[in-house]
This record gives structure tokens, sequence and C-alpha cells, in this order.
């Protein structure tokens, strides 16, 4: 039984201030956050931990105004923030308050390029550590205060762990040859940035299944689509809590057009008929009286032009990658992934000269592939 994780809430700037300087004499920290977007539709960062190794700064954001004390110790670049799955802790950093978190060391990205069987948090701290995490607060709305005890310690936990799992994995890197791999990925994973999009109605085609639909019931999915998309931004609440992807597709195949219809399509329970039946019911005829000559039809994209050349390099690199997974011990998907094999398999030769065109690939890939490329790319 391990004792509970020590632990500073901090709920105010004058406390913010004084964490700030605690946290800026580390030479590492562990970082993470907790987000609402379970909850809600417009999702905000709702809590920040941070910790030197000793004590997890549990800070709240939701009641401090100000946070430049904590985005002048993240942007320090002699302190390494450590992560696990960082690309999401960053984006809502950066969006959210302007923070960089340069440099970044990122134990899930690190526990990958080692082949480890288990890239998970909780996963890496039992097999290494014996630490065994409390997952159970991983769904609460982080935004709801005040918060309890056990979702502090929760919180505490997956922060105060991370700097030796850093060291670790870290030294295993070096050990492997492979830390200039992951050092290139940690920079990649810092700078993203979060890119703004807008709801864009024709999106219903990544729903699984939209594209199997006949055109008739794809208009009155997109309907239905976009009737779910606005009752999520008037409640404040992530799409799937309105209606399930699943049942969307259920209702653009029954297409409904009286309540009784409504009965017995999973998912369209007797509240969601209540609260929303008429809706339904109204985008199912919006979907009806789309002009034959309006009907969606899939995109198609641009695509690739499947030449005999190009299937012939793209088998040739996937037997190259089984090969050389299997020498590193690698999952295939994480040495190359296979988006990048047929971008350089349509790039060819030339590809490598210009990597930064061909998605995926870093240079550490080049490298690898470097020696064979003229016999695969041929």
């Amino acid at each position: 039984m391990t004792s509970p994780a020590p632990f500073v809430w901090v709920e105010t700037e004058e406390q913010l201030a004084h964490a700030a300087d605690a946290l800026s004499r580390a030479s590492a920290l562990g970082v993470d956050t907790e987000a609402d977007s379970f909850y809600h539709y417009f999702h905000k960062c709702c809590l920040i931990q941070i910790s030197d190794g000793t004590t997890a700064y549990l800070i709240d954001p939701l009641g401090i105004k100000r946070m430049d004390s904590l985005g002048a110790v993240l942007g320090s670049p002699s302190i390494t923030k450590v992560l696990h799955a960082a690309e999401q802790d960053v984006l809502y950093l950066r969006r959210d308050y302007g923070f960089t978190l340069e440099p970044v060391f990122d134990t899930m990205i690190a526990a990958q390029l080692l082949g480890r069987p288990s890239i998970g948090l909780a996963g890496l701290l039992s097999a290494n550590f014996g630490v065994v995490l409390d997952k159970k607060c991983q769904r609460d709305d982080w935004s709801r205060r005040p918060l309890t005890e056990r979702q502090k310690t929760y919180a505490a936990e997956d922060v105060l762990h991370l700097i030796p799992l850093r060291d670790l994995l870290r030294d295993d890197l070096k050990a492997s040859g492979r830390l200039e791999w992951a050092e290139e990925e940690f920079a990649l994973v810092a700078q993203r940035v979060w890119e703004q999009r807008d709801f864009d109605r024709e999106d219903f085609w990544g729903i699984r299944g939209a594209r199997d639909l006949a055109p008739r019931h794809a208009a009155i999915l997109r309907e239905l689509y976009v009737m779910r998309d606005g009752r999520s931004r008037e409640g404040d609440v992530p799409p799937f809590r309105i209606l399930s992807d699943e049942t969307l597709l259920a209702l653009a195949r029954k297409s409904p057009l009286t309540p009784e219809d409504l009965e017995g399509i999973k998912g369209v329970t007797p509240l969601v008929r209540r609260r929303i039946g008429a809706a339904i019911l109204a985008a199912v005829r919006e979907g009806q009286s789309v002009p034959e000559h309006l009907l969606p039809s899939p995109p198609r994209g641009a695509g690739r032009r499947k030449t005999a050349a190009f299937r012939v390099r793209v088998e040739r690199l996937r037997d190259w990658r089984k090969q050389q997974s299997a020498a590193l011990g690698l999952d295939p998907g994480v040495l190359f992934p296979h988006a990048t094999l047929e971008a350089l398999a349509s790039a060819g030769v030339a590809g490598l000269e210009t990597p930064e065109h061909v998605p995926g690939l870093r240079q550490w890939r080049r490298r690898l592939i470097l020696p064979e490329a003229g016999r695969l790319l041929a």
C-alpha cells in the first residue's frame, strides 16, 4: 500500500508565484493537464499538475487570472518538461495560455521507440516501479469545483513518477542508440500548435458506415449531423452525449417520419424522444426534401495513381519494414507508418532529398532507409 501522493493545491496568484519560484529551481518537471472534453462542447484546460519529483503542485487555472509566472517556468530552456502522451497537453497549454514547453521529453514516445509491450503510463509505472495508479477518476468532470481529495491524489500521482521514468527510459534510449530518434520526435511534439477548425457539415462522411448509405439516406444523415452539432453547441455538451454516431446512422437508415417511428431505434431512449424527438423528425424531413440532383456523394479526394511501379515499391517497402521491425523489436507502424511508406513510394528516391515533403519521414527514418533506398525505390 503506497502512501498518499504529496501535493500542494494552488488557487491564487500569490500561491502560484510561490509554486513557480520553487519549480524554477528544478532541472526537470513532470507535467500533465486535465480537461473537460468529455463533458463540454467548448472544452478547456481545468487543472495543471506540475511536479519537481518530490511535490506535485495542482494549479487551478479556473481560479487564477494571471499565469505569467508559470509560463516563465514552463518556457525555460534549462528545464526539461516530462510528459506522457504530450501532444494534447502541449496543445491545451499553448492554446489557452500561450505557454511553450521546450524542451520536452515524452515518456510514451520513448516507450514506443524502445518497443515496450505496454506504453500507457499505468503499465510503465507498474512494470518499472511497482506503482499502481488509481484510474477511477480518469473520466471525471474536472471543471467542477471543489475537487475531492481522491481527485487531487489521482492528479498528483500522474506527475510524481514522471522524472524517474524519464531517467530510466532515457538510459535505455541511449543504450539502444535511439535517443536521437526520440529527441527529434520530442521537438516536433513541443512545436505543435492548436489548429482552429470550424464545423463542416460535410464531415458527416467521417461517420463509420456513412459511405455505404444510399444518397437519400446520406442526405438525411447530413441533416441529423448538423442538428446534433447545433444542440451540442447550445447545451455546451459533446456531440456524442446528444446522439452517438451509431444512432445517427440507424436514424438515417430508418428515416422516421412520425414519433411512433422513433421507437425501437437503439440509442433513441424515451428521454431522447422527449427532448429532441421533434428535432430528429425535422432533420429527417429536411433530408427527404433535398432535390435529387443535390444529393450528397462521398468525397473522392485526389488520391494517388497506383501504377504498377508504385505497387511494387510499396510491397518492397513493406517487406523491408517487416524485417527491420522484427530486428529492432518495434511495432511496424512506429518504425514507418503505412501512410509514410505510400508517400515515399510515390515520391521515389527524390523524396529522400526533400523529407519535409513526405509526411512522417523523420530524419531518423530517412537515415534507416537510406542504405537500401536505391533498391527499394527503384
